[in-house]
């Protein structure tokens, strides 16, 4: 067996083109730095998928939701509605991109869920198609009140053992069973773009969030409870990714770096890559990889069950889309704002966006939100 040292560095990179983030293996002599913004992802990079490329998201989602709850403040005939759509549809165009380019990469074998399971994947998920999970559940292991009020939408007073039933619209369930575990993940990503894509789901916050949003929540759900905790990024020595800190001797880095490495060879296997990638010898030398923090997550490759996940959960992680949400959403009509010719208000705009960043900042400070979570008002400023 030939032994080398991989010289390469994993870097977490985000997509100016969607705003998404992935986790790669890169030369240190390319000039990618870990947290740096690229124009686009190289399509010649295999990427790695985990907290918080997925949750990037929720960002988008929660700009619609709270936008739709603030049409309700004003009368129909009032033009600021048609301004308050355009913000709803920068945030769908925006969430189209992000799922477009996750379904495309994982259907090209590109990108993989880190220390995910994609056969348990595949059977946690229908599991909730065919018997169901507790609306309740759901929305306290995430901290949200979204599956509860979608079933008080449709008449169910009491809707504490009602469950959710993830449901195909767009794809024929009996299909998606027969598929690999691979396509059928794509295949759940199919299905939420194209929930975003339906115009009719647009029609109110309750179609969107029962037709849209509950599926997206259900898919990051089914991926916690499949995926190794070491993957979560809770471990407090993986706080505060940034270009100037040092990640690599981290639980989470190290952990990635051995998950691309073993993807790598797998693929070379298959005949997916053809060559290895550069500066890559023919077999990789794991023996040396330093064990994980013992007691710093649960013991590595044991998965999980729902409620296991749930408990594994971080505050900081479920609190980003109850605090973030909203700050996210005035960050929007501030930048819309911005766009009016008036330099008065465009002034204030800024102002709001420059005060939402140190409020964003703020919370990462106290460890109420995760470092890794984006700041709304970062640009535009």
């Amino acid at each position: 067996m030939t032994l080398y040292h991989d010289h390469r560095r994993v870097v977490l990179i985000k997509s100016l083109a969607t705003n998404n983030r992935f986790y790669a293996l890169v030369d240190p002599e390319s000039g990618i730095r870990n947290a740096d913004t690229v124009e686009a992802i190289p399509d010649n990079l295999l990427l790695g998928i985990a907290y918080p490329c997925l949750e990037d998201g929720l960002n988008d989602f929660a700009v619609i939701r709270t936008t739709f709850e603030t049409l309700d403040l004003f009368p129909e005939d009032d033009p600021i509605r048609a301004e308050m759509m355009e913000i709803i549809n920068d945030a769908r165009g925006n969430l189209r991109q992000r799922l477009t380019e996750l379904r495309d990469k994982i259907a090209a074998s590109k990108a993989h869920f880190l220390g995910t399971d994609y056969e348990e994947f595949k059977s946690y998920a229908l599991d909730m198609i065919h018997r169901g999970y507790p609306r309740r559940n759901l929305d306290s292991m995430m901290k949200l009140n979204v599956f509860s009020s979608v079933a008080q939408a449709e008449g169910h007073n009491d809707s504490s053992e009602l469950l959710y039933h993830f449901e195909f619209a767009y794809h024929s369930p009996d299909e998606a069973a027969n598929l690999s575990p691979r396509e059928f993940l794509v295949a759940l990503f199919d299905e939420v773009l194209k929930s975003v894509l339906d115009d009719a789901n647009y029609k109110s916050k309750y179609q969107f969030d029962r037709n849209v949003f509950q599926k997206f929540i259900a898919v990051m759900f089914v991926n916690y409870a499949t995926t190794d905790p070491v993957f979560y990024g809770i471990n407090r020595k993986d706080y505060g990714v940034s270009n100037d800190k040092e990640m690599d001797d981290t639980p989470l880095y190290q952990a990635i770096h051995r998950e691309l490495r073993e993807i790598e060879q797998r693929l070379m296997r298959e005949g997916v890559l053809e060559a290895a990638p550069a500066g890559m010898a023919e077999e990789p030398d794991f023996s040396a990889a330093v064990p994980l923090p013992v007691g710093a997550v649960p013991e590595a490759g044991g998965r999980l069950s729902y409620e296991q996940a749930s408990s594994l959960l971080p505050g900081q992680l479920v609190n980003e889309d109850v605090l973030l949400g909203p700050i996210t959403s005035l960050c929007s009509a501030a930048s819309l704002l911005i766009r009016k010719s008036d330099p008065e208000t465009q002034r204030f705009a800024r102002v709001i966006l420059a005060d939402a960043s140190k409020l964003v900042n703020e919370l990462k400070r106290l460890g109420i939100v995760s470092p890794f979570a984006n700041d709304p008002g970062a640009c535009g400023y």
